[in-house]
């Protein structure tokens, strides 16, 4: 992947899609747990750590080839680097996509730093490259869109209500409720 190569960012509907976690360290368990945060039907398979408390079906032994069949999307984060590249080209050659948490770069897809407010998904990206960067920024983002939540509440109200079709229409009305027209 270039510098200029991000990615496309993309919000993924895996709601009661089957995602497998191949790994519970840390990193692994932090996915998991956003998976389930947003719906997904997750298995995490780990020999030695247990799944999140929010995570129905925990596996505890080693990944066996054919635990990724019928996924949607394989997360693979163990720490082993021979296991991690079997996983992620069984699960790709069983049309699953690939999360590597070893290799942001080699996967599919990575994960945004998130943020939710009422109307807002934030999601901040560095590629794969820096997700700590990714984190800071959208902290910082927040932080902004936290201390100006009445506005942005009655903004998100307003975009619901009246579904504006263009951006212009959207920008307009935040500029009448700052006074600034």
């Amino acid at each position: 992947m270039s510098d200029t190569d991000l990615g496309l960012p993309a919000v993924i509907d895996v709601r009661d899609r089957r995602c497998v976690v191949v790994g519970a360290g840390a990193g692994g368990r932090r996915k998991a747990s956003a998976l389930a945060a947003a719906g997904a039907d997750v298995i995490v398979i780990d020999p030695a750590e247990a799944a999140p408390d929010e995570i129905a079906t925990s596996i505890n032994r080693p990944w066996h080839s054919g635990d990724t069949k019928g996924a949607f999307l394989v997360v693979v984060a163990t720490s082993d680097p021979v296991v991690n590249q079997a996983v992620a080209d069984e699960a790709r050659a069983d049309g699953a996509l690939v999360l590597r948490a070893d290799r942001a770069h080699e996967g599919d897809v990575q994960l945004p730093a998130v943020h939710r407010q009422e109307f807002v998904t934030l999601a901040v990206s560095s590629g794969g490259r820096s997700p700590a960067l990714a984190a800071v920024v959208r902290d910082e983002v927040a932080r902004f869109l936290e201390s100006e939540a009445e506005r942005w509440q009655e903004l998100g109200v307003w975009a619901a209500e009246n579904r504006p079709q263009s951006i212009e229409a959207v920008a307009a009305r935040l500029a009448d409720m700052r006074g600034d027209s």
